[in-house]
């Protein structure tokens, strides 16, 4: 007796490449990262006809105008590539360690992303013209066994355009360990912060992608080419609390003097990192609640920054 194969979402591969031309699709080359997935929230933008004469209450017809194709992807990142889709990067080299510099982006670098539903017959959808919104990088401590203290980003992403096949790009697998929460280490006003539980960090773009949708015969459904906004960066720390400093930060209504730093180190060494140094950071809330039962009392610090000072990362990646 034969059995149906089923298209199972564990054996999804999420592989791409950037693009020398937005919309012009490349032939991918990396994984995304560890644990990928895509939700996507793709429509046609159909258009009504109410009426065309006829004596009756229904919706006369609609009409395809528009590929919509906006999708969420989350990842355990395994290196800090993904950054130039938000980000400039210059490549270097300090004594053999690979160094990537970060800066703000004034126009966008676009990617091509095959989406592989494998099977005996895959089904391959290849997103082309696809950019990055924003990210969100997220953090938790680990109190056992499972999936809680990887780190993780989640990407708000819109692709130009979409294609399916049955062939699949073949990609290396990723053979990296992933990052952890263990590897954090925050320093707010050049103070080590040991009791982080858990924090995020948003980078925002400021795209709206409608500013790209145009009455344009050539571009027909598609977007044009994405128009950066105004670059933001924001973020949440959770710390168990032990004296009134946090209150202090908050009461100041002052950007937080001296070094601000949120570091991802893998082996230790400072070798194998990345330290995002933030200029204008800003405490918007810090005052914690009364906790009456259960554990130690925590607070949110709700943050955000005029942006980076510095972002660097090393590595053994000679390119990103």
């Amino acid at each position: 007796m034969a059995f149906t194969e089923y298209i199972l979402s564990k054996r999804e591969r999420m592989a791409w490449k950037a693009e020398s031309t937005y919309g012009t699709a490349v032939t991918v080359d990396q994984i995304v990262g560890l644990d990928c997935a895509i939700t996507p929230d793709f429509s046609k933008g159909w258009q009504e006809i109410l009426t065309a004469g006829a004596d009756n209450l229904k919706v006369q017809s609609r009409i395809v105008a528009a590929d919509i194709l906006p999708y969420v992807m989350n990842f355990t990142p395994h290196n800090w590539r993904w950054l130039k889709y938000l980000m400039a990067v210059s490549d270097g080299d300090d004594s053999g360690i690979k160094t990537h510099t970060f800066t703000i982006r004034n126009t966008i670098l676009s990617y091509t992303m095959e989406w592989q539903k494998r099977h005996t017959t895959s089904h391959v959808i290849t997103l082309d013209g696809n950019f990055v919104k924003s990210a969100t990088m997220s953090w938790t401590k680990a109190t056992g066994e499972g999936k809680d203290g990887l780190l993780k980003v989640s990407m708000n992403c819109v692709a130009q355009g979409s294609a399916q096949g049955s062939s699949a790009t073949s990609v290396s697998a990723i053979t990296d360990d992933p990052f952890l929460y263990r590897n954090c280490k925050l320093t707010l006003e050049t103070t080590e912060i040991p009791e982080l539980n858990n924090g995020e960090m948003t980078i925002d773009l400021g795209i709206t992608e409608e500013d790209s949708r145009y009455c344009n015969s050539t571009l027909d459904m598609s977007i044009g080419e994405p128009i950066p906004g105004t670059f933001r960066v924001s973020g949440r720390f959770n710390v168990n609390i032990k004296d009134k400093t946090y209150y202090d930060m908050w009461v100041s209504e002052a950007v937080l003097t001296g070094t601000n730093t949120l570091l991802f180190d893998r082996d230790g060494t400072g070798d194998d990192q990345i330290l995002f140094t933030f200029s204008g950071l800003i405490i918007h809330k810090g005052v914690a609640p009364t906790k009456l039962e259960g554990g130690a009392t925590n607070v949110d610090l709700i943050w955000t920054a005029y942006g980076f000072t510095s972002v660097v990362s090393r590595d053994a990646v000679a390119v990103y």
